[in-house]
């Protein structure tokens, strides 16, 4: 038996711009936005009582300190959270599904359909007010979730879910044979 590990020429690969991306539903941001205004809400809650309950925090100094901290921070969320927003896209192909998030740090996630065990489509209450639900995708390999669409409409994410399931069915149908 001889080894061989021959160069692939990397001039055939697909392009993957040429790829029609599908970005999530516009009313994820709703659901983003009032997800980080309860956030900071709690956590404007949580500053206010330490600086009630605490002697030494009540000095004009620190106060001033802790808003511009708290407010640097809810303007960051707001700024990168939109940005990422935007760029939040998927992709099903025949054999696998893409999703491209990020605005700072971008990412491309690729799962083939022959790598995954199961999926979950799950609906928080604010989401669920939009009519909005996220797809969960598991693989063996993974301890988590290998991918995680949130924003998809609810009709659209159970129909993916199906999709997957046929998929994996398939392929275990097919090595059977």
């Amino acid at each position: 038996m001889s080894f061989s590990n021959q160069p692939i020429h990397t001039e055939g690969l697909p392009e993957v711009q040429t790829i029609p991306f599908k970005p999530i539903h516009p009313d994820y941001l709703k659901v983003l936005r009032i997800s980080w205004f309860l956030f900071f809400l709690v956590v404007l809650g949580v500053l206010v009582t330490i600086f009630v309950l605490s002697k030494k925090l009540q000095n004009p100094m620190a106060i001033s300190i802790a808003t511009g901290i708290y407010l640097l921070l809810l303007i960051a969320t707001v700024i990168i959270g939109t940005g990422s927003f935007k760029r939040k896209q998927y992709a099903v192909r025949e054999k696998d599904i893409l999703y491209k998030t990020g605005w700072i740090f971008q990412n491309l996630h690729m799962v083939p359909f022959n790598r995954l065990q199961h999926c979950v489509v799950n609906m928080g209450p604010i989401e669920r007010k939009f009519g909005l639900a996220t797809l969960s995708l598991y693989t063996a390999a993974s301890e988590g979730k290998d991918i995680t669409i949130q924003g998809l409409p609810q009709t659209e994410a159970e129909q993916l879910k199906e999709l997957v399931i046929q998929q994996i069915q398939a392929l275990h149908t097919d090595e059977n044979i």
